[in-house]
């Protein structure tokens, strides 16, 4: 791959981003693939050291809580994440700065073989744009509920249905895109209003997914993926006896399309998710 003859180096930019597994991930596709680059966790305390850490990387990656942020300084937002206004991913092509958003078709990937008619989005943050909109795409009734209603604008600008109350009645699919969960044990609402909308869902979703520090190389992952911890939310969901799915595949499906990205639409979804799965 003639960008990739030198040594290049990705990354993930965030903060938190000790948790992240995406160096793991990226690392074992390069390895794969014979690629000759590196990819590194980067944190950004302050957002005036934002750009700065772009410009050290061929490509990256892009975490909470920094999407929107990436999208303003972006010469360029290519696909859904215009639509979006969040981008999860980047490369530099020409000194321009390209961004992406990859977390949509990972959602995706996840729920498209499910059943679906109408769907509960708990949180307003980028991660919850890029869930809408991949829903609404697909002709999916969706609500987005945050407790603020300032960030929810940007939806019922664009014609969602938002709301600051917790709605009364019946989601077959309830998310949370919110980083509840993440460092700790909290849910994004009271237990009690997740207990009502879990009891007549069909599935839950959420965009967290457990880590553990014990993840060390692939093969630990790879371990990782056929028996793990649940988050708090999806525990609630399995007392409840309601099927769930934690964000780890979500992570892995949205790192393959940023792969393709980053390598130019070298390799195909399908043989990044073998090396995963199989």
């Amino acid at each position: 791959m003639q960008f990739l003859k030198n040594r290049h180096i990705f990354g993930v930019i965030g903060n938190p981003i000790n948790h992240s597994l995406s160096p793991i991930i990226h690392n074992f596709l390069f390895s794969s693939f014979g690629i000759c680059a590196n990819y590194q966790k980067a944190l950004v305390e302050h957002q005036d050291k934002l750009y700065s850490t772009l410009q050290t990387f061929q490509g990256a990656n892009i975490t909470l809580p920094y999407k929107e942020d990436v999208y303003r300084l972006c010469d360029e937002v290519v696909g859904i994440a215009r639509e979006i206004g969040a981008v999860n991913t980047i490369i530099w092509d020409n000194e321009r700065l390209l961004g992406f958003n990859t977390d949509a078709l990972g959602f995706w990937e996840c729920i498209k073989n499910l059943k679906i008619n109408n769907a509960l989005i708990l949180g307003a943050g980028g991660s919850a744009k890029a869930i809408a909109f991949i829903l609404k795409q697909n002709k999916i009734r969706t609500i987005i509920y945050n407790r603020s209603q300032k960030k929810l604008d940007f939806f019922r600008n664009l014609g969602f249905e938002t709301t600051i109350q917790v709605p009364n009645q019946k989601f077959d699919l309830v998310i949370n895109a919110t980083s509840a969960g993440l460092q700790d044990f909290s849910l994004p609402l009271d237990k009690i209003f997740l207990q009502k909308l879990f009891h007549q869902a069909l599935y839950v979703f959420d965009v967290v997914y457990p880590s553990k520090e014990e993840i060390q190389n692939i093969d630990d992952l790879k371990k990782f993926l056929k028996q793990r911890p649940l988050t708090p939310f999806c525990a609630l969901a399995q007392d409840m006896k309601v099927d769930f799915e934690d964000g780890l595949n979500m992570l892995l499906y949205q790192a393959f399309f940023a792969f393709e990205i980053f390598c130019k639409n070298q390799y195909l979804f399908k043989d990044l998710r073998a090396l995963f799965y199989n």
